[in-house]
């Protein structure tokens, strides 16, 4: 699948100088959001106005850098006040099959978007707005939260998922760099929303599709629809 190389390459330009960062334990995840009191809250990701831009790009090509957790800008324990933020996932998988089960890997791809809980790290995720804005608590802070603690925690269950092959988790604190990412969010949703359409089997009239856009701007949108409809 290529459908999102273009925007992961664009991605990795603009985050070339996101640092590896080195392996910890999961931070610990009770399974359900937390609520974290803004009188409890040490700062906040995406908060007062600052920008945050959230998106998930899938492939089969050796695009997720080998895997594990990126930063670019400072770390939550270098953190003094609310900062812009994102979080770019990058999965590499099995070729997603025109059925029920490449449907089912994507919506359990989507699925692990909601249902990261670290604790002390409360999320919260806008679908309209493509922003993740996240409030970590001060108890976290002192017990010594990281992202690389966060991000194994979304690795761990990003590499749960059947044909999920490898997954880089990138977060971002540095504004200019937030804000050159967002106009790739869009464009992550209409390429999903087109991907489900399809795989849903839904008969489509190209001449009258409000996703003939995608297809025609998408490598290998049309193909994959055009051999759907032949299925």
């Amino acid at each position: 699948m290529k459908l999102y190389d273009a925007i992961i390459k664009e991605t990795d330009e603009v985050l070339c100088a996101a640092r590896r960062l080195p392996e910890r334990t999961a931070w610990p995840d009770p399974g359900t959001s937390e609520l974290v009191m803004q009188r409890d809250a040490a700062f906040e990701l995406g908060g007062s106005g600052k920008p945050s831009v959230n998106y998930t790009c899938v492939t089969t090509a050796a695009l997720a850098g080998g895997g594990g957790v990126f930063l670019l800008g400072k770390d939550l324990p270098e953190l003094k006040g609310d900062t812009a933020f994102a979080r770019i996932v990058i999965l590499q998988t099995e070729e997603i099959s025109e059925d029920d089960e490449g449907h089912d890997m994507i919506r359990a791809m989507e699925f692990v978007r909601y249902h990261v809980f670290p604790t002390g790290y409360m999320v919260r995720v806008s679908s309209t707005s493509f922003e993740e804005q996240v409030r970590v608590s001060r108890d976290a802070v002192k017990k010594g939260i990281s992202f690389a603690a966060v991000g194994a925690d979304y690795l761990t269950k990003y590499r749960a998922v059947k044909g999920v092959l490898d997954a880089k988790i990138i977060f971002v604190t540095e504004e200019v760099a937030v804000s050159a990412l967002k106009p790739n969010a869009k464009k992550v949703d209409d390429i999903t929303k087109t991907l489900s359409h399809i795989l849903d089997g839904l008969p489509t009239d190209c001449g009258h599709c409000s996703l003939k856009k995608v297809c025609d701007e998408v490598e290998g949108m049309r193909e994959m629809h055009m051999g759907r409809k032949k299925g």
